[in-house]
């Protein structure tokens, strides 16, 4: 009962959000698709239509939960359910992929090293 007095006094008031991660400059970014298959199998595209990466089930069950995490989103949002995302890393060392159809967005540190690790190598060349 208490949680919900705090939770709609703040939302009542106004009262601006404390628990944000923290954002730098952007230092890379890059616009990808992202084609998941139920198995957890990934394959990411550039903008171009190169692949990025194929990664199987083993290897790309992360970024796959990420891809129907995004899918889920854009049915919410009731937009086209394809469409690039975007990746970024900022100066404080931080990785963030934005979904510009529906205007999510997830700071994909908080999901530990290794599942970071899976989007960081997304961004190298």
């Amino acid at each position: 009962l208490a949680v919900l007095i705090l939770v709609t006094y703040a939302s009542i008031t106004d009262r601006p959000k404390v628990a944000v991660a923290p954002t730098g400059e952007t230092v890379v970014s890059r616009s990808m698709t992202i084609d998941a298959q139920n198995s957890g199998a990934v394959r990411v595209f550039g903008t171009d239509g190169a692949v990025i990466a194929d990664l199987n089930a083993g290897q790309g069950g992360f970024i796959s939960s990420i891809a129907r995490t995004v899918k889920r989103q854009r049915t919410l949002a009731n937009v086209a359910l394809d469409g690039p995302v975007i990746l970024t890393s900022d100066t404080l060392g931080r990785l963030r992929i934005t979904d510009p159809s529906s205007g999510w967005s997830a700071d994909l540190m908080m999901f530990g090293a290794d599942n970071w690790g899976a989007f960081a190598m997304l961004l190298e060349e």
